[in-house]
């Protein structure tokens, strides 16, 4: 009977190191993390600010959960699967570049978004076909689109849109193909 007692306190303080490791490790932190990773971003402490609707969504009303960095941008979350749909830093356009103040061209801008939207969004390659694709630029901004055809009933299409600045640096992110 001693050596039972024994192993309820050793777990609990196991459990306990291994729940104070890491105060930001939890499924939504680390998608966020992910996204961050791919991008190109630095990493920092992340804070919950509320449950709110995705009006971009292909219902216009997505339930998702708002995080926002200690930089200002914005990451929302579905948060049954943990899917990054959205990351908002269109507040830090023109603050900083991550390229040393070198422009990038289109091309180059293209084939790194390329490389984050198939890091980000498994199965990318096989729905690739199926979306129509266009970029645009304005002004030193780009947008790189993937789209879905309207589907009859649906508020708007799904899509996956990136936005960069001519430095390189991604401000806008929006992922609503992984939802279903």
């Amino acid at each position: 009977m001693k050596s039972k007692l024994w192993v309820f306190p050793c777990l609990a303080l196991l459990l306990l190191a291994c729940s104070n490791q890491d105060s930001q490790s939890s499924p939504p932190i680390e998608a966020i993390d992910r996204v961050r990773l791919l991008a190109g971003l630095t990493r920092s402490d992340l804070t919950f600010v509320e449950t709110t609707t995705m009006i971009n969504s292909p219902s216009g009303d997505l339930r998702v959960d708002l995080y926002r960095d200690e930089e200002g941008r914005q990451f929302y979350v579905e948060p049954i699967t943990n899917i990054v749909v959205e990351m908002d830093a269109r507040s830090l356009l023109g603050i900083a570049h991550q390229s040393d103040g070198f422009t990038q061209s289109k091309t180059q801008l293209e084939e790194k978004v390329r490389q984050f939207v198939q890091g980000v969004i498994p199965g990318f390659a096989s729905v690739e076909n199926s979306l129509r694709y266009e970029s645009r630029e304005k002004e030193g901004i780009f947008f790189f689109d993937w789209r879905e055809e309207n589907i009859e009933g649906a508020f708007m299409p799904r899509f996956i849109q990136v936005g960069m600045t001519s430095y390189g640096d991604m401000f806008a992110f929006y992922n609503t193909v992984s939802i279903r």
